[in-house]
């Protein structure tokens, strides 16, 4: 992930008393690397910040304070097209264009019907220990993002969240200022068309144009690195046979399991989310194509059994493969 998405934990952190270099230096963030705008963290470390932000605050809706201290310039250029966006729904737009440069660990894409717009958060990554103040985080961040382009105070119709129900919930539809669900099938924010379509006295086409450029270099950039890249090639071409081991792409690779790691690490990412990033894509890639079939899709995903791919996918998406397959939108 960014590694400046971390910023506003560290003020919200220091608001309450304590001090974010020393929980940085202990999950393994360096604070010299904040100031490089493309630095990268792997998802296990900002994991890592947020369980134990929890744990010192003693605060389960620290992803949501967290998120209310966030500044668009957090974002780089994705923030500042935002910003400058014609209407709310183009800031969307941009957000689930430009999803990966934040992050990897999600999919964030529309779904819209004609009166709603709905922003949904794909789970592609399984990361051990979870902690859900992560989750809070995102969708904290993307109302907080829609609130600071309009201006003005606006709210989604409603939020169901991926994650067990806290034991204060009013807290969120206070933060969240709307009714929110929690165990939810996939995380999902709703907006009513008619809020968001309305033009805005900010929007600066040409501004927002100059930052989609930059981002859409950043991304490109950061997308074709050259082992992330390779990386994925391998596991694409291995994925028939089952699931690779990082140790079986290292091999292929010639370099060792811990080389391979540490370049991994250095380019903000693991062997475990390129594959399950890769997999995630390439089952969309493959249910969309005409007569490909749900147990073929499996099998070329590695998959043992067609009913475990059904219910990974359903994790990720929060649909059958089936369901995706008739209706890919």
């Amino acid at each position: 992930m960014l590694a400046t998405f971390v910023l506003p934990a560290a003020r919200a952190l220091r608001l309450r008393g304590i001090d974010p270099m020393e929980v940085f230096d202990e999950v393994g963030i360096d604070p010299a690397g904040l100031a490089r705008p493309d630095w990268r963290i792997s998802h296990a470390v900002g994991n890592a910040l947020f369980a134990k932000a929890v744990s010192l605050t003693d605060d389960e809706a620290f992803g949501l304070f967290a998120a209310d201290q966030l500044q668009p310039q957090v974002l780089h250029g994705l923030g500042l097209a935002w910003l400058a966006s014609d209407t709310v729904y183009d800031g969307l737009k941009r957000m689930a264009r430009f999803g990966k440069l934040i992050s990897t660990g999600a999919n964030p894409h529309l779904v819209e019907d004609d009166d709603f717009v709905h922003v949904q958060l794909d789970r592609v990554l399984e990361i051990p220990d979870f902690c859900f103040a992560g989750r809070d985080y995102a969708v904290g961040m993307i109302v907080r993002m829609c609130r600071l382009t309009l201006g003005e105070f606006i709210a989604p119709v409603a939020i169901a969240i991926e994650r067990p129900a806290p034991q204060a919930p009013e807290r969120w539809e206070y933060e969240l200022a709307t009714h929110v669900t929690f165990e939810a099938d996939v995380t999902r924010i709703t907006w009513a068309r008619a809020d968001i379509m309305d033009p805005l006295v900010t929007g600066d086409p040409a501004l927002a144009r100059v930052n989609d450029d930059q981002t859409q270099a950043y991304l490109d950039s950061f997308m074709s690195q050259s082992t992330s890249r390779e990386v994925v090639n391998k596991i694409v071409d291995r994925l028939p046979d089952g699931p690779p081991s990082q140790e079986l792409i290292a091999a292929d690779l010639s370099v060792s399991n811990r080389t391979l790691q540490r370049k991994l690490k250095d380019e903000g990412t693991s062997f475990m989310d390129l594959l399950q990033d890769t997999r995630l894509q390439l089952a969309r890639k493959y249910l969309r194509q005409p007569g490909r079939s749900v147990v073929e899709t499996a099998y070329l995903l590695g998959f043992s059994e067609p009913s475990t791919f059904s219910r990974a996918f359903k994790r990720w998406t929060g649909r059958a493969p089936a369901e995706y397959r008739d209706n890919p939108e």
